[in-house]
């Protein structure tokens, strides 16, 4: 199955340092989503999903972003059927929860149950330069969270920390 989400956001920008992989047009986060890293973990789940977020960046002649998208594209497994509400980037430290930064979710209506437990989904997110900024400037400190209604694990089902991108 594939699953695409879109939403909206806006606002101003800032630069960083030279020569940082933040300053790269595309930056690329390599990430591998599991249950063990939702907090609490969950246990009993035998699912992962692996894949990446990229920011695709417009900066002005200082560097600033004056515009950004967030590309969120995962391969997910679940042991059996599965129903996908959501993926965001959220903002909280490794063992915290936090509120969703930038990203969208699916009514389980909105969203077909995969019935063999294998797909992708990507996403598709403008984003708001200071946040994407933000999250450029310390990326440790903000986590990806996939969160499905079947089964039900709505505030998240598989999680990763994010760390320095890699130039896209």
């Amino acid at each position: 199955a594939v699953i695409a989400l879109a939403a909206v956001s806006v606002a101003g920008g800032t630069a960083t340092k030279k020569g940082k992989p933040s300053l790269s047009a595309t930056p690329v986060f390599k990430l591998n989503l599991k249950p063990s890293q939702e907090v609490p973990p969950i246990k009993d789940l035998k699912a992962r999903a692996s894949g990446h977020v990229t920011f695709d960046l417009t900066r002005n002649a200082t560097g600033a972003i004056t515009a950004g998208e967030v590309i969120f594209y995962f391969n997910y497994t679940f042991p059996g059927p599965v129903q996908v509400s959501g993926l965001h980037i959220h903002k909280g430290n490794k063992g915290e929860n936090g509120g969703i930064e930038i990203g969208a979710a699916l009514s389980a209506a909105d969203s077909a149950l995969d019935q063999d437990g294998r797909g992708n989904v990507t996403s598709v997110v403008s984003g708001d330069p200071v946040k994407l900024q933000a999250i450029l400037d310390n990326p440790r400190n903000y986590y990806v969270n996939l969160h499905t209604s079947t089964p039900p694990h709505l505030g998240g089902a598989l999680r990763a920390q994010m760390h320095n991108p890699k130039k896209g």
